[in-house]
């Protein structure tokens, strides 16, 4: 905690004036992602005579402009709220995987580079095409007509994640009375500074195309693609750091044929192609409705290996502090430190030597493939029933089909794979059921074949939703209330039939797994005076879970967790709002509850010497906090904008966990894991930011701004908070060390952002540049996970257990973004 309150202190104190806010240059949009997101200047105020048609949740508060970008310097998850509970939306179609739990990124990405309109808010009030959610919600409106007219090119510099890229974007306006286009195309490509084996080559493609019918009708087609192709970094034990002496260290790269490769290489491509209608009389009543299409997949390399050692570099075996004899210990220390690339690093050329040109391959290059064939429609609408009062909702629709498998990319020399089950090589009981296709037993794989597992999680799915928000006739008082209603049909189909679940337990279709959901949220709002406001959010509902975590093991049988149930949630918001001609203030208390929460984890069970599923059931979490921002007016062109959190996010009980084997999906322990009152962690309880800006003459723009996080903990791993492990433990200091929740140090950045825009005549010319991690600072933990492993050593009276050394990943030193960006009108 030394040095957090003192920032907010002084955050806070400074914060006695405030400003008006320059309007935002041409090019702000573009530069959102890489720097910050300015906002529009004061926001209207209403007078008397206003009526207040959404929550005033909807309105960007100072709290929500600076932590939108102000925290990537550690893992940050706005309140604490995992990603699944946001939202997002492009005309009405739903940008989130149903199977996974996570958005369709890549369309993501492929939007926030294009000429799209788009609006971003925090919090539970409906909109007419989406009925609210507990976290961020997207929606995004492709047509062409609404695109500002232009073209737009600019290059861009940087020395994380890639070196430099390229983008080009242009809207026509309309033209011939009825036509639109717009499109936009760019490309980041290279080698990341600090981290080797880090690449990456994305593009995106976005094109959109609308025809003006009639008078009131208007039909838009558009089609995006983002695809990527890039290296990842690992998270990797303190030991390996302290090492190699470098806090960016990756031990997922090797040489290879002079150069590097990288182990873990994600590519995604997932093209989306939409067509969509809106009928807009310019009355009381609107309409849209949406079909789309999405294919495509995405994959991620790693190695596999067979009867064979792990061949990553920083195996817990291969560190100097798993050796006992001082001597060989020292011995492997002493050529960490050297950097003797055969210990540090994957030896690519080890792997080939061990393997055998005309045999069977013991080391592999494989990719877990999820090929995605999505449709879904969507029709949403708004009506004004009377001057102050208005319904809006809508339906939508989709069916999805992922089908996984891991793909042999690399045979590293050998001349076959074969298919079997690597953790069965030598059972003295189930060894000779290893074929993981009983059906083609002995099979050899070639490269670009599937093996391993290969089976689809299907899913289809409807919703309704309604909303209903009115005002008083002198503006004092809105309010809302809505619902949505909506079922979920998840099954999966196993392609292969694993020796070990003979039939239709690992082939063919499952039974059927269905969820009837809800939401149900109102709100209101009051203006105590022209310059105050205060506003309530309620909510509640059920959530279905994500397929992952409702089949126990999907790659080799149809197995669910039990009797798979939808998470409950409540919550509650209460908001302050002060609008004044120098200041704008914002305050907002919440409070939000989730249980009957479901996981499943897949590790390797010490104690009993498995390869195990658990699932966790019955998860509460309880999650309570204040959010606090501020933004004055120190002159005409300079702004100070701060913001401040403090939540508590803990789990509210203990979860249910049942233990069971992957070989033969016996039951081996079903327990309460201790979890009650632990922190949920992975993302900081407190915050606080503070942003100086100064807009000035001649298109310049400047920004110095700083943000700290604290209160960061792991997330706990369940096993080690089991009976069955604290049992093993023979001290208080053994049971301390595996129920103790580890705590990440506080962390501070310091950003730099200028900008000068030039005016050539109706043409502009932008010149930017940021600095991130200004004081270089590079001892900040990003993030890190606690293993689920457990190191046992003895029997008896002198036996012992202990946890695993946690992961971590370092956030990087001082790193630089510099773009140059033309507009033509």
């Amino acid at each position: 905690m030394k040095g957090f309150f003192p920032l907010v202190a002084i955050a806070v104190c400074l914060c006695f004036r405030s400003p008006a806010q320059d309007g935002p240059s041409v090019f702000d949009r573009w530069e959102s992602r890489e720097e910050d997101r300015l906002t529009d200047g004061e926001r209207d105020e209403a007078g008397a005579e206003a009526w207040l048609s959404v929550p005033l949740s909807a309105y960007d508060s100072p709290f929500s402009t600076l932590s939108r970008y102000r925290f990537s310097f550690v893992r940050y998850r706005r309140r604490g709220y995992e990603l699944s509970e946001g939202r997002a939306s492009l005309d009405g179609i739903e940008l989130f995987d149903p199977v996974s739990g996570n958005m369709y990124w890549s369309v993501l990405t492929a939007l926030e580079n294009s000429p799209v309109a788009s609006d971003e808010r925090f919090g539970g009030a409906p909109s007419p095409s989406e009925a609210g959610a507990s976290a961020q919600v997207r929606e995004y409106s492709a047509e062409a007509m609404s695109a500002l007219r232009g073209v737009r090119a600019g290059w861009m510099f940087a020395d994380r994640r890639f070196r430099q890229g390229f983008r080009l974007s242009f809207a026509s306006g309309t033209f011939g009375g009825r036509w639109a286009v717009s499109g936009a195309l760019s490309r980041r490509w290279g080698f990341d500074r600090h981290v080797r084996g880090v690449f990456a080559d994305d593009w995106t493609l976005f094109g959109s195309v609308s025809l003006r019918l009639a008078a009131h009708h208007t039909l838009s087609a558009v089609f995006l693609e983002a695809p990527s192709e890039r290296g990842l970094r690992s998270a990797t034990f303190g030991e390996a750091f302290e090492l190699t002496g470098d806090r960016l260290y990756n031990p997922a790269w090797g040489m290879w044929r002079g150069r590097v490769r990288s182990a873990r290489v994600r590519t995604a491509r997932m093209p989306l192609g939409m067509l969509s209608w809106r009928y807009d009389p310019g009355g009381d009543f609107s309409m849209t409705v949406s079909a789309s299409g999405l294919w495509g997949e995405s994959a991620v390399t790693s190695p596999d290996w067979y009867d064979a050692s792990n061949p990553y570099p920083d195996y817990y075996r291969y560190m100097p502090g798993f050796y006992a004899d001082a001597t060989v210990g020292g011995a492997v220390g002493e050529a960490w430190r050297s950097g003797d690339v055969r210990y540090t690093q994957v030896d690519w050329n080890e792997l080939c030597r061990t393997n055998v040109p005309d045999g069977t391959a013991r080391y592999v290059v494989g990719s877990s493939v999820d090929r995605l064939c999505h449709f879904q429609a969507a029709a949403f609408f708004s009506y004004r029933l009377a001057p102050r009062t208005e319904l809006s909702g809508g339906a939508r629709g989709c069916l999805q089909r992922t089908r996984r498998f891991r793909r042999l990319e690399d045979l590293l020399g050998a001349a076959a794979l074969l298919d079997v089950d690597p953790y069965l090589a030598g059972d003295p009981v189930f060894g000779d059921r290893a074929d993981n296709d009983a059906r083609c037993p002995g099979r050899r794989v070639g490269e670009g074949e599937p093996y391993g597992y290969l089976y689809d999680l299907c899913a289809r799915s409807c919703e309704g939703w309604a909303t209903l928000s009115s005002g008083s006739r002198n503006g004092r008082w809105s309010g809302y209330a809505g619902l949505r209603v909506s079922g979920t049909v998840f099954f999966r189909r196993g392609h292969y039939e694993k020796a070990l679940f003979p039939g239709e337990l690992s082939l063919g279709r499952s039974p059927d797994v269905r969820f009837v959901d809800y939401r149900l949220c109102a709100g209101a709002e009051c203006r105590l005076s022209p310059r105050h406001s205060i506003g309530l959010d309620l909510f509640c509902g059920s959530g279905t879970p994500r397929a992952d975590d409702i089949f126990l093991a999907p790659e080799s049988r149809r197995t669910t967790v039990g009797a798979p149930r939808s998470e409950r949630s409540v919550g509650a918001e209460l908001r302050y709002r002060f609008s004044g001609r120098w200041a704008t203030l914002s305050l907002t208390g919440y409070a939000t509850r989730r249980r009957g929460g479901m996981r499943v984890y897949r590790y390797y069970d010490d104690l009993s010497s498995l390869y195990c599923r658990m699932a966790l059931g019955d998860i509460d979490r309880r999650y309570v906090g204040l959010e606090f921002g501020v933004a004055f007016d120190l002159s005409p062109r300079l702004k100070l904008t701060c913001a401040a959190s403090l939540s508590h996010d803990v789990y509210g009980g203990d979860p249910q966990a049942a233990i069971f084997s992957d070989r033969d999906g016996s039951l081996v322990e079903r327990a309460p894991c201790l979890l009650e009152g632990f922190f949920v962690g992975d993302s900081p309880l407190r915050t606080a930011a503070a942003e100086l800006r100064y807009g000035g003459r001649k298109m310049w723009t400047a920004s110095l701004s700083a943000a700290c996080a604290g209160g960061r903990f792991l997330s706990p791993a369940p096993l080690r908070r089991m009976r069955r492990v604290y049992d093993y433990a023979l001290s208080g200091e053994e049971v301390r060390r595996l129920a103790g929740q580890e705590r990440l140090p506080e962390a501070f950045d310091l950003g730099l952002f200028v900008s000068k825009t030039f005016d050539l005549g109706g043409r502009y010319l932008s010149l930017a540049g940021s600095v991130s991690n200004l004081l270089d600072r590079r001892e900040t933990v990003h993030s890190g996970y606690e293993p689920m492993r457990l190191r046992v050593e003895g029997s008896g009276t002198s036996r012992s257990i202990a946890p695993f050394a946690s992961k971590y990943l370092y956030a990087y030193g001082r790193t630089y973004y510099l773009t140059v960006n033309f507009l033509f009108r």
